[in-house]
């Protein structure tokens, strides 16, 4: 279920990328939709660069993510009560090493996306906000069905950007603050220690 979930992410971050658009135009669902479309393209385009060429592979995975994900706003949610206490310097190292972690491992899991396809539920309600979205997807494999959500927040560019995901009752902002709080734990609130120890744990 943990190859799922990062296929899920990493397929939900390209046809997020693949079509920009201001939050005026349309909303969140409609956003998914619209986007929906060019999935299986973009997916044949970068699993031939990622044999070409991996190292542009990557940079372009990393490209793609900038205008649409805000890193440092997701490791710090990460990081959580540990963030408070942490310097300028801590929190911008962890959300650089956050970063890089992830990249590498889309990069390498994109490869693998053979049938898979995600559905965008329509909306089940009205929303009761302009600047947040919560979105209800189904990632269909060759064997299997999960149901998903994924939050969404509108910058103050008017630019939809990820919040979190879950994925078959998975959060994946605890998951990985689950996963902070332990290396701490186990390296008596070294946050040095743990931002260097990041990229292993993984």
């Amino acid at each position: 279920m943990k190859i799922a979930l990062l296929k899920f992410f990493v397929l939900f971050n390209l046809f997020i990328s693949s079509f920009q658009i201001h939050s005026e135009e349309v909303s969140a669902h409609e956003y998914a939709e619209r986007t929906h479309s060019n999935i299986i393209e973009i997916i044949k385009t970068r699993n031939q660069l990622f044999l070409d060429n991996p190292d542009l592979f990557t940079k372009e995975i990393s490209d793609a993510f900038g205008p649409i994900v805000d890193f440092k706003r997701i490791s710090r949610n990460v990081m959580g009560k540990y963030a408070k206490d942490a310097t300028p310097k801590q929190l911008e190292d962890f959300s650089e090493v956050f970063e890089n972690s992830l990249l590498d491992t889309y990069a390498s899991t994109l490869v693998e996306f053979k049938d898979e396809k995600i559905n965008v539920l329509p909306p089940t309600g009205p929303t009761n906000s302009k600047t947040r979205a919560r979105v209800n997807i189904e990632i269909v494999t060759s064997s299997s069905t999960y149901p998903g959500r994924y939050s969404m927040y509108l910058d103050k560019d008017n630019d939809w950007k990820i919040i979190n995901i879950e994925i078959n009752g998975m959060n994946l902002g605890k998951i990985f603050r689950n996963q902070f709080y332990s290396l701490m734990e186990k390296n008596k609130e070294d946050i040095n220690l743990v931002i260097e120890k990041w990229v292993t744990s993984v």
